[in-house]
């Protein structure tokens, strides 16, 4: 194996234990906070917008697990058939999700001042850089989609982070403005760290 090919399978290494750390996480916030929407169980408390957040919780689900799918695949290249059909419904699905998320974030059904203004970016970010890597697929300019991808996905999983953080008492007992600047972080902060390191070779020495 040579050294180029030594660095790919260590990539590839690091790559898959982070997807599996975003699994993971993601899979407990979706249980806390996506499940009792589904379920039906938070009806009561979104009477008036209810179709709106669960759609958001369905896209939301989609974009969690589908995109971590998606990601995995191609990385490994197993099941790599498979690969375009789970993007698309990614891709789909976080159209869904961010979509309805945008339109919550304008209704601002529980107002916080600053807090739609927040996520209300964050959704229209996450559809910018979709389409991106939609359009680096279908100009087969895989290099540059698979880029796009991992920003959408990082995008995507900053909801998580953003609820972990909430959790926190310090979060809790925060102030409205500090509530709206840990939102703004919580996505700001991940999607800077993926920029570096997706350019961190770019800017090696030769």
């Amino acid at each position: 194996m040579t050294n180029v090919e030594m660095r790919r399978a260590d990539g590839n290494r690091r790559g898959v234990a982070l997807i599996a750390l975003a699994v993971l996480s993601a899979s407990v916030i979706w249980w806390l906070i996506a499940l009792p929407v589904l379920g039906g169980q938070k009806a009561a408390a979104h009477a008036r917008h209810y179709p709106h957040v669960y759609a958001h919780a369905l896209g939301g689900t989609g974009m969690l697990f589908l995109g971590a799918a998606a990601l995995y695949v191609g990385l490994t290249r197993r099941f790599f058939r498979w690969h375009r059909w789970i993007g698309g419904l990614y891709l789909g699905l976080g159209a869904l999700g961010a979509g309805m998320g945008l339109a919550l974030s304008i209704m601002s059904p529980h107002p916080l001042p600053g807090v739609g203004v927040a996520t209300g970016v964050l959704a229209l970010a996450w559809l910018a850089v979709a389409a991106m890597a939609w359009r680096a697929a279908h100009n087969k300019r895989f290099d540059s989609h698979r880029e796009w991808m991992v920003r959408s996905y990082v995008l995507t999983w900053t909801f998580v982070f953003c609820r972990m953080v909430m959790q926190m008492p310090a979060a809790i007992a925060a102030s409205p403005d500090v509530i709206v600047a840990i939102i703004w972080a919580s996505w700001i902060t991940p999607l800077l760290g993926c920029e570096i390191a997706l350019q961190w070779r770019a800017g090696a020495r030769v």
